[in-house]
């Protein structure tokens, strides 16, 4: 089996932005899937994959490893960026790859990898696309519909005003206290046993982030997002030994080397390596099995489309590691519409599949009717 060509669709999602999904096909009829959004460029994550597209075809998509390899590593028959868009580019092809490999061989993508050590995977859901009335009872009813779908455990992003480069040190404060008010009424809206996470977004300095970790306190976190600039190592350990909050990071990081400092310092309690921009499956679990040295878990960030939700899955089935993974509640009405077998949440948690590959395909009528020309 080898592969003949790289074909991508553009689904339109939500005014946050597009899904932008790889599909892989071969000589043998199977096709197999990945996901590229939330790059931060598309036109140039396209690019790359077009690309890379046509130094795919002819090689055999079973070897997995070996063609990430050639990838990562710039053998002669690559080429592309190395920073993000690469890296996002590459993730894709990866996973597709891994659905490919599953399907020749009928078996699911988890069994390559090793075996599941879980038959479900818990997830939180992030609010933030969902969240359109950013006022403190838009912030609580968002919350309280991810429980009423069964959610356990629900992600707010309050700080929208907060920017510690753009204001003064008075101002800057207010603004985040108009956050805290949001998450106030949040943990208020759904009650004691059901787990807040927080992600701030980078927004704060070091002082600010130690302050407002003292006033959320009450709020019983499970952890505090990316309170400073991600590449503000040696200040996140100060916050994860000295703020009394569980940090946690690493969303735009990429490939070991990337992570390789968090995980050396302890700069976070927990990793967020993300399937779409890290290095694909393969290198995610290379990520965690670092990180499982230094007993860290991991908790992969996934805000995108369904495709890279089960990439997670599958990642998150085989490592030791693993905690919860993160899905995008409330984006759009029919976002489980758009693969086979439909999306199925049930009690917050996702099924880890029987079928071969990732064990979903695209749903075509949904995506015709989806898709950006």
């Amino acid at each position: 089996m080898k592969i003949t060509r790289l074909e991508l669709h553009s689904v339109a999602a939500s005014h946050r932005g597009n899904w932008l999904f790889v599909q892989i096909h071969t000589d043998a009829g199977l096709s197999g899937l990945g996901e590229a959004s939330q790059s931060g460029n598309d036109g140039l994550v396209a690019a790359a994959l077009e690309q890379l597209g046509p130094r795919l075809v002819g090689a055999d998509p079973t070897a997995v490893e070996v063609l990430w390899e050639q990838m990562a590593r710039g053998a002669a028959i690559f080429s592309g960026d190395t920073g993000r868009v690469g890296a996002t580019a590459r993730s894709a092809i990866d996973q597709a790859l891994w659905d490919l490999a599953g399907k020749a061989l009928g078996v699911p993508a988890w069994r390559l990898l090793g075996g599941k050590r879980r038959d479900s995977v818990r997830l939180y859901a992030n609010l933030n696309r969902g969240t359109r009335d950013r006022s403190p009872q838009g912030f609580a009813d968002a919350a309280r519909r991810a429980v009423d779908a069964g959610f356990s455990a629900v992600k707010s992003t309050p700080f929208d005003e907060v920017h510690w480069r753009r204001m003064a040190r008075g101002g800057v404060e207010r603004s985040a206290d108009k956050g805290i008010a949001r998450l106030v009424a949040t943990r208020e809206a759904i009650g004691d046993e059901i787990e807040l996470l927080v992600d701030c977004h980078q927004r704060f300095d070091l002082a600010l982030a130690f302050k407002v970790a003292e006033k959320v306190r009450p709020l019983d976190l499970y952890w505090f997002e990316e309170p400073v600039p991600r590449d503000q190592v040696d200040a996140l350990r100060q916050l994860r030994l000295h703020s009394g909050q569980t940090i946690a990071g690493g969303e735009s990081l990429v490939g070991r080397e990337g992570f390789w400092p968090y995980i050396a310092q302890g700069a976070v309690d927990v990793l967020m390596p993300d399937v779409k921009h890290a290095g694909g499956i393969t290198e995610c679990r290379r990520i965690a099995a670092l990180a499982e040295v230094v007993q860290m878990p991991i908790a992969p960030h996934s805000p995108a489309g369904p495709v890279s939700t089960m990439a997670g899955v599958h990642l998150a089935a085989t490592v030791a590691n693993f905690t919860v993974l993160e899905f995008a509640f409330g984006e759009v009405d029919w976002r489980g519409e758009l693969v086979r077998p439909a999306e199925t949440i049930l009690d917050g948690h996702i099924r880890v599949p029987d079928a071969p590959g990732l064990g979903i395909e695209l749903a075509e009528a949904v995506l015709m009717a989806r898709e950006v020309k």
